[in-house]
């Protein structure tokens, strides 16, 4: 069923939000945020239609544009998985910023992440597979980067969570859900994140 799922997302993604010869109407693609400002990052917003689908397939995770300056070249996305105590990494992309602006989306899964990289002739999937004790949890929260109020200030070599899911043993002392996952006191716990990186210096 998840495989399922992943399939169907990404070909939403390749119907909604990639160009191509086939190119479907324009009230069916991903518009970028026409107020975005330079160095910063907000959530794709896609047709109605679109984001229907996306709830009822029930896809942990977000898709979101950025636009940057001439200060940054490139970015890294990253997933980080809570073992023995420890945010160790389990997976990280790296990809170059070509136009000054892009999309990216992140999606979990219960074994795993896919990674979207987006532009105008496509769209490619990056996969990374994991283990995590979520599981085992009584309790598990979820949280993924909000800019329906403002968007989110790009700053290089500055890393921003994306999407993450916190588990604890204990229901009873679950903790409120932080942007900085790794200041939690969860139990077990997967997060993915992005980090642009800086142009060298002229």
């Amino acid at each position: 069923m998840r495989r399922l799922t992943a399939l169907l997302a990404a070909m939403v993604l390749l119907l909604t939000s990639c160009g191509g010869k086939n190119d479907p109407p324009q009230e069916e693609q991903s518009t970028p945020n026409s107020n975005a400002l330079a160095m910063t990052m907000t959530r794709t917003r896609f047709s109605q239609e679109t984001e229907d689908i996306l709830k009822l397939l029930e896809v942990d995770g977000g898709f979101y544009d950025f636009c940057v300056d001439d200060s940054v070249n490139g970015f890294s996305m990253n997933v980080w998985v809570l073992t023995n105590g420890a945010w160790v990494s389990s997976g990280e992309i790296n990809g170059k910023v070509e136009n000054r602006q892009g999309q990216i989306g992140v999606q979990l899964l219960e074994d795993g992440c896919n990674f979207f990289q987006l532009d105008n002739t496509g769209h490619t999937k990056y996969s990374v597979k994991y283990t995590t004790g979520l599981k085992e949890c009584a309790a598990i929260g979820r949280k993924g980067l909000n800019t329906d109020e403002q968007p989110a200030v790009i700053e290089p070599g500055k890393e921003q969570f994306l999407f993450m899911e916190l588990g604890w043993k204990d229901a009873a002392i679950q903790a409120n859900m932080m942007d900085d996952f790794r200041s939690s006191s969860c139990d077990a716990g997967v997060a993915a994140t992005i980090t642009f990186t800086a142009a060298p210096a002229a």
